[in-house]
């Protein structure tokens, strides 16, 4: 048990779980699409989200301890340069236009992560721009990019599928914000700081109503597997507190994407 603790533990502290999270929506993008699979596409942002979350969460960590750093550390910084690696090989393979896309998105994940010139803070440290860049980056790596590498025209349906990642993003993140209440410290001025906890939730529900609002728009009709999807990150959401075990978010919530794959894979066969 002890073992398979310490397993799960690696899963997550090494970003392979958000890795999947970030690869199931890509392949969400591929069917909303009615496109085919580019393995270019996803394994760039398979490997990209395991290289740019690790540096994200480890690289201060590491500058700071490089004399003290644990195996397990030292095992997550060989697993994030070989993803680096690999991604870069799928970065090469895609074309000019969508390496713009990816090189944008990598610009807003330093933008987030680090601070420059000694001037800049980093964007987690802004005012109100924390979740906004973070959804941004998401959005433009699990739904833009695939648009970009596939030669999709952008209509204005196009546009509506981006607003609507966009906003569930933003949605799942309320969850995240209000777990990391308990190691936010107030300078951060997150969401949940700013407007309160409960203000927050009714911001995410608010965000799901959107999301199949534009589904109504697309589709003429209220697909039940996304209704199903958002009522289950609307539950929670609800039941989020700062006082939830970092599973909550980092195991579960993060899972929400791949089961919604899943869901819709096995839909396929009936």
């Amino acid at each position: 048990m002890v073992f398979l603790k310490k397993i799960v533990g690696f899963y997550i502290a090494s970003s392979i779980h958000v890795a999947f999270a970030a690869y199931a929506f890509i392949l969400l993008t591929f069917t909303s699409l009615n496109s085919s699979y580019d393995c270019d596409v996803a394994y760039f942002g398979f490997f990209g989200t395991i290289a740019a979350y690790n540096v994200i969460k480890y690289f201060s960590v590491y500058k700071l301890k490089k004399h003290q750093i644990s195996k397990k550390f030292k095992l997550i910084f060989l697993l994030s340069l070989s993803a680096f690696v690999v991604a870069l090989y799928f970065y090469f393979q895609l074309e000019i236009d969508a390496q713009f896309v990816a090189l944008l998105a990598l610009f807003i994940t330093l933008l987030y992560g680090f601070s420059f010139f000694g001037w800049l803070s980093s964007g987690r440290n802004w005012v109100g721009f924390k979740v906004f860049l973070v959804a941004l980056s998401w959005t433009l790596v699990t739904f833009l990019l695939p648009v970009v590498a596939l030669k999709i025209t952008i209509t204005e349906i196009v546009v509506l599928q981006a607003v609507q990642r966009f906003v569930l993003i933003y949605a799942l993140m309320c969850i995240f914000e209000i777990i990391d209440l308990q190691f936010d410290t107030i300078a951060l001025q997150t969401l949940p700081q700013r407007i309160g906890i409960a203000n927050t939730k009714k911001l995410g529900y608010f965000l799901l109503m959107v999301f199949i609002g534009i589904d109504v728009v697309i589709q003429n009709e209220i697909l039940l597997l996304n209704l199903f999807f958002v009522l289950v990150i609307a539950g929670f959401l609800y039941f989020s507190n700062e006082k939830r075990s970092k599973y909550y978010s980092s195991f579960w919530v993060e899972s929400i994407p791949i089961f919604w794959w899943l869901a819709q894979k096995l839909l396929t066969y009936f």
